[in-house]
């Protein structure tokens, strides 16, 4: 029945990519995910004739893009697909010339003049090559070749695993979960965006920036359909939106005047992985992993349509794990082998979470004639995923069936004709979010106490339904359209708008099942429900938001060694957070009252208790008319000066300012709440914010032999994030008699706790880099890439994170916390060759080293009234991975086999430290003992060591 559905959706979409073919045109590749040529025309010794024809022709299609000369004999060509090119001037053709991602390379070129023989353009000078890319630039950025993509070792086959190659990036894959999370510094991890051929893949209503990412075990997009990206960490262009963090932009495969393909299938599981630790701990104490297995497979196929006019490409990739998991009883020298307690036990034991994942990419492009080119694409993602409450405490069945689907149409169109190229885009996408329970029954959280008494237990086991259930869903269209010229020599002046349309649908419920909390007794086994939470109906909310943005981007090459980048963007939106969401009249009510509280006076009310703790309360009524916000403005400038005018040693730098926006998901969590009656309460900020971040960098680029070296200063400042605090004060302003790490919990009686929202918290980071990289060519045999990168991280979050939580905001004066998310100093080295070892043998490796991140250790072993956050350090983070692949020719293709290894040397890198210290009468200080486990880790942040095996064939 699945696999039916299946074919339905795909069918559906199909036949929805036909029919936007026939009623709209679109553009070829946006400018975040093409290239640029440019250059000196010669002929005879002197600037060749304005008006002079170029013409680049992409060797693997056919297409060709034409320019022409300016008076002085220059030349630019915008707008490139990424790939090898032979560049034609009057009737003289040069050699390839190969175009990386985001690459402006300098071409200098010398053709012979009247009546001189020669149809070969000699080449004077070649900038920006393979060897020299990117260098004549203020972007501080990373890109990644097909080459690394294919051979650097990995297990998930998530592109961005390589992303970390920049200086200040991380991905990292948390173990006991299987998510990914990508981010750069101390900024918030939603703040990033990755752009593939240019479309933003914005999310909207969860955390991680990218649809697909955030608590997902799959991938975001198939790894075989990604040609090559780069990740830009600072001064990213005027083009780039909704992104104030680490900018990704990658472009997809194409097909070709040849037909190539592939299929492949790779497994690792139980007997190719080490235990780690607690995995062991559990072995020795008789819960021992279960079998279990990961399969990743998929397909691509691309070719003409017809040769040098259209082409299609096709990529498919599935992906299958049976995660382990070790379900053990928790104190169980309390339980006694009575009542409820035999039956219990037996549902503990090994368990697996199934998850499943498929993804496709169609994309066909087609050259109308020498001015238009089409393109027409779809993304289809479906993951089905079992996620248990809790993986060491949730017996089967207490699992959550998630959801985590997406459809994307984009449909480009091209022209270019003399000094102006235009790109116009029309795209749909649609991304949906609907975790619901496995089982109907209730949520049942058994736990036990030393001495029977309710205030003090530990949890034993979980069982019954998972109380979440939420059904998210944006979608929408959108169109944009980049205008360049070149018609003033030395400028390339780029201008465009953006529109786009996103419809909210967000509803659910946080219990969609009876929550008990049932006491086991430690002499009898019986039960005694010692709290109960109701299920809650679920409530949801639909709302439209227009998103507007305007740009003009002038790159000036001011003389043949200095270029200036100078660009400004303005970004607006009609409705980002339900601007016409109405407060429920239940929770204003209670404000303007007497404050019944003990301590009050008479006549003051509860709004005048907040006011008194520096909280206007009246600022946060929702009355349907919150204002949008108008002000974001974002000038970006930056500079390369080539001191030489040869590209060997370059000096570049900018500064500028970049928005982002927060998730829809915060009018959610408002409206879910105060739906609720008598529950808490959530108000957000009437004047809305959108976060930013001011950025600015300075640094110096170095040819060393056929190294590319460069040392870099790099300062990122954001401000506005967004934040959920506690709002609740007593009667005089202040916290009562909680400890100085803790918030006020509560409000008003009647009513739960007040949480409130606002764009309050700050993160910043300042970084000195150095980057080294000889890129991999087939001359060479060999490539390597290395970045260290030493980092200082902080933010104003009192959590000391990046997280939409900040609960004690306002209860000391503002200060600046070490980030959690920071290492002092990373180390990423990765490279690869096919001539290190024997008998063709491809190797490849990558190295990563961390100094270990800070922890926050909340300290109350002094006294409740005496509790203090302090700095923990984590343990160092060691990892070597390494890649054998070889390729024996087959029929009409070659089949490889290969085998990564993670973790080679199965390194323990320790992570999810103890922070918690413990004190007077605490609970878990009078179960666990002494503060025992502080600081003690309880988990691994990396993969022990990991084999997996490939089988591939290609044609």
């Amino acid at each position: 029945m699945r696999m039916k559905t299946g074919v339905r959706e795909l069918r559906r979409a199909l036949l929805g990519l036909s029919a936007a073919a026939v009623l709209a045109a679109g553009t070829a590749h946006a400018q975040v995910s093409t290239a640029t040529i440019k250059g000196q025309i010669t002929q005879g010794g002197a600037a060749a004739p304005a008006a002079t024809q170029i013409v680049a022709t992409n060797t693997a299609t056919g297409y060709s893009y034409r320019t022409t000369t300016a008076a002085d004999g220059s030349y630019v060509l915008p707008g490139l697909a990424p790939g090898s090119y032979t560049i034609q001037v009057g009737g003289q053709r040069s050699e390839p010339v190969t175009l990386s991602i985001g690459q402006t390379a300098a071409l200098d070129l010398a053709v012979a003049g009247a009546g001189q023989a020669g149809g070969e353009v000699r080449q004077v000078v070649i900038r920006g090559s393979a060897q020299r890319r990117d260098v004549r630039t203020s972007e501080v950025g990373t890109s990644v070749s097909r080459a690394q993509i294919e051979n650097l070792p990995q297990v998930n086959r998530n592109f961005l695993a390589f992303a970390d190659l920049a200086p200040g990036v991380r991905f990292d894959v948390e173990q006991k979960t299987g998510y990914g999370t990508l981010q750069s510094g101390a900024q918030n991890q939603d703040n990033v965006n990755v752009f593939i051929d240019g479309v933003g893949q914005k999310n909207y209503i969860l955390r991680g920036g990218m649809s697909g990412l955030d608590a997902s075990r799959g991938n975001p997009f198939p790894q075989s359909a990604v040609a090559e990206y780069k990740v830009i960490t600072q001064n990213y262009k005027a083009e780039f939106d909704q992104v104030s963090s680490a900018a990704i932009t990658a472009v997809t495969k194409s097909g070709t005047n040849e037909f190539h393909g592939d299929v492949f299938v790779d497994r690792t599981g139980a007997n190719w992985t080490a235990y780690d630790p607690f995995q062991q701990k559990n072995r020795d104490a008789g819960v021992d992993r279960p079998s279990y297995t990961q399969a990743q497979y998929g397909a691509t196929l691309g070719g003409p349509i017809k040769k040098d006019v259209a082409h299609f490409f096709l990529a498919y990739e599935g992906k299958h794990i049976d995660q382990p998991r070790q379900v053990v009883a928790q104190r169980q020298d309390l339980l006694p082998n009575a009542g409820i307690v035999p039956d219990l036990l037996k549902m503990a034991g090994a368990a697996t979470s199934k998850f499943k994942e498929d993804l496709l990419l169609a994309k066909v492009d087609a050259q109308i004639d020498d001015d238009n080119r089409v393109e027409l694409s779809t993304r289809i993602r479906r993951e089905s995923d079992l996620v248990p409450e809790d993986f060491k405490l949730s017996v089967p069945g207490n699992e959550k069936d998630r959801k985590n689907d997406e459809t994307r149409f984009d449909l480009k169109h091209e022209w270019s004709h003399g000094d102006f190229r235009n790109e116009a885009r029309l795209g749909y996408e649609q991304f949906r979010w609907n975790p619901h329970a496995k089982l109907g029954t209730p949520y049942v959280k058994y736990v036990v106490s030393p001495s029977n008494e309710p205030q003090n237990t530990v949890d034993v086991l979980f069982t019954g339904g998972s109380p979440d259930a939420q059904d998210r869903k944006q979608s929408g269209w959108s169109f944009q359209d980049d205008l360049t010229w070149t018609g003033l020599a030395g400028h390339t002046i780029k201008g465009g708008l953006k529109m786009k349309r996103v419809d909210f649908d967000l509803f659910g419920t946080p219990r969609s099942v009876d929550v008990r909390r049932e006491l086991i007794d430690n002499k009898t086994g019986t039960t005694t429900v010692i709290q109960l939470d109701p299920a809650l109906a679920p409530v949801g909310v639909s709302y439209g938001d227009n998103q507007y943005g305007l740009y003009l981007q002038d790159d000036w090459r001011v003389n043949s060694k200095l270029e200036l980048n100078l660009g400004v963007r303005w970004d607006y939106e009609t409705n980002m957070l339900n601007n016409g969401y109405v407060t429920p009249l239940d929770r204003i009510a209670i404000f303007d009252k007497q404050d019944p509280r003990d301590g009050a006076p008479a006549g003051q009310t509860y709004a005048q208790s907040l006011a008194k703790g520096g909280v206007n309360i009246r600022d946060y009524y929702a009355t349907g008319d919150r204002s949008p916000f108008k002000r974001a403005f974002q000038p970006r400038v930056g500079f390369s000066y080539d001191l030489n005018g040869d590209q060997s040693t370059v000096i570049f730098g900018g500064l500028g300012r970049a928005y982002d926006r927060t998730m829809a998901n915060q009018a959610l969590d408002e409206l879910q709440h105060n739906a609720q009656a008598g529950g808490e309460i959530w108000m957000i900020r009437n004047n809305m914010k959108q976060p930013y971040t001011d950025q600015f960098s300075l640094g110096l680029r170095q040819a060393v032999g056929q190294w590319n070296t460069e040392i870099g200063y790099i300062n990122s400042r954001s401000h506005d994030q967004f934040n959920w605090y506690g709002g609740n004060r007593d009667p005089k302003g202040g916290w009562g008699t909680q400890s100085p790490i803790d918030p006020l919990w509560g409000s008003v009686p009647g009513f739960g706790t007040l949480i409130l929202g606002d764009f309050i918290s700050q993160a910043r980071t300042e970084s000195l880099y150095l980057k080294g990289d000889k890129p991999f060519t087939k001359g060479s045999g060999w490539g390597l890439s290395a970045t260290y990168t030493y980092s200082q991280g902080e933010t104003t979050n009192k959590e000391w994170t990046n997280d939409i939580f900040n609960w004690t905001y306002g209860k000391t004066s503002a200060g600046w916390n070490p980030s959690k998310n920071v290492e002092k100093h990373r180390l990423v080295v990765a490279g690869l060759s096919d001539r290190l070892l024997p008998w063709g043998i491809m190797s490849s490796a990558k190295l990563t080293y961390g100094s270990g991140l800070p922890f926050r250790i909340t300290d109350c072993s002094a006294g409740w009234d005496k509790c203090v956050s302090r700095r923990g350090d984590g343990g160092p983070f060691r990892q070597v991975d390494l890649a054998l692949a070889k390729d024996v020719p087959v029929g009409f293709g070659q089949v490889s086999l290969r085998m990564d290894v993670l973790n080679l040397f199965n390194t323990i890198n320790y992570g999810g430290y103890d922070e918690w210290g413990g004190g007077p009468g605490n609970p878990q200080n009078y179960l666990g003992g002494d503060n025992k486990n502080l600081g003690v880790p309880g988990g691994v942040s990396g993969p022990m060591r990991t084999v997996k095996f490939t089988a591939r064939y290609a044609f």
